[in-house]
């Protein structure tokens, strides 16, 4: 499968709003938590049922219900029924290569993700999709498997503490997000302190054979980054432009906050792009000056033996009247003058800096 763009063989020939998984299933069976407070209480549970959270969202609380799992196209169509959420929409969050979008109803906000980590067996980033359907007073969230992401804000709604539990369901989605801004920084923290140790090996004396191989792969990871967090600067204007009423004016400060997260984290990929360029160019120039040495070698030596082929070639012809064909000590004559030669040459060469 490609690793850019999710194989859309399943959905082809399909009617728009079709809910069909595009992708790999990251768990087995689907998973819901869900979490009711206020500022003076909260209440955690483990649905079975979708209807069961129904109850908690007619009163005057916060909700945050958590599903694990797209693979599960019959749940994913109950919640677009239970929610009034449109099937195209539906559709875009069972995608698990969908460009991360916005986009808005009346009634909810939905937002489409992707949460990385860059697995160090590996050394590649993985991309697990993340939707936000977002509501005056709850908030859903959709990933494709579970993980620890959003445990420290679970606990802060446990406890209290913060203004998570003092806030709506708009916070609460700022809270979220501020944390996948944060993930995005670490990850390109930890790919660019190895791009920047590349950059010592380009200079060494003896570089790795496979050098070139190491600069690609994380160019490739370079760009894996830039597809998925570049389009998050446009979600976030529109969040901070929205005039919709699902974001809260004394809120707007915090998105503003998570606004320069994204922009510290593009211009950062942008840097490290830059900086592969610049080592794959340079890469290529000390190859290339190796080359030319190797080939300044060679001219040189060439340029010993011109000489003295043809003095051998003089000196080996056939013809019968040689001048010194006779001469005692025409054998030694014959290498002093190769050596002579040779040693001009040397000299000649030293003289022109050549070597």
């Amino acid at each position: 499968m490609a690793r850019f763009l999710n194989d859309r063989q399943k959905a082809t020939g399909e009617i728009p709003g079709s809910l069909i998984h595009l992708g790999t299933q990251r768990i087995e069976k689907t998973r819901m938590r869900f979490i009711d407070f206020t500022p003076e209480k909260q209440i955690e549970l483990e649905l079975e049922n979708l209807e069961d959270c129904l109850p908690y969202l007619a009163e005057n609380t916060v909700s945050w219900l958590n599903i694990y799992g797209l693979h599960d196209a019959g749940l994913v169509q109950k919640l677009g029924e239970l929610f009034e959420i449109h099937s195209l929409l539906l559709e875009d969050m069972l995608n698990t290569g969908q460009r991360p979008k916005i986009a808005e109803t009346e009634k909810l906000m939905v937002v489409i993700m992707k949460v990385l980590n860059y697995d160090e067996n590996t050394n590649k980033l993985q991309a697990d999709q993340i939707s936000f359907i977002l509501d005056e007073n709850y908030l859903i969230t959709l990933q494709e498997k579970e993980g620890a992401h959003f445990e420290a804000i679970r606990e802060r709604i446990r406890k209290g503490t913060g203004r998570v539990r003092r806030k709506g369901a708009d916070y609460l989605a700022y809270v979220l997000l501020d944390t996948i801004a944060d993930n995005y920084l670490i990850n390109i923290e930890k790919l660019g302190s190895l791009i920047e140790k590349t950059e010592a090996r380009i200079f060494a004396d003896k570089q790795p054979k496979n050098l070139m191989q190491v600069i690609y792969k994380y160019k490739t990871e370079i760009n894996f980054l830039r597809k998925n967090v570049r389009p998050v600067k446009e979600i976030v204007h529109h969040l901070i432009e929205n005039e919709s009423g699902f974001i809260a004016d004394d809120n707007l400060k915090y998105f503003h906050d998570l606004d320069d997260l994204i922009e510290q984290a593009s211009e950062t990929i942008e840097i490290y792009q830059a900086m592969l360029n610049d080592q794959m160019n340079i890469y290529h120039a000390n190859m290339g000056s190796k080359a030319n040495e190797i080939m300044k070698v060679l001219t040189i030596f060439s340029a010993f033996f011109i000489p003295l082929t043809f003095v051998a070639g003089v000196y080996g012809t056939n013809f019968e009247y040689l001048p010194e064909i006779k001469l005692k000590f025409g054998y030694l004559y014959f290498w002093l003058l190769m050596v002579a030669i040779t040693l001009g040459l040397v000299i000649y060469f030293k003289k022109r800096k050549w070597f």
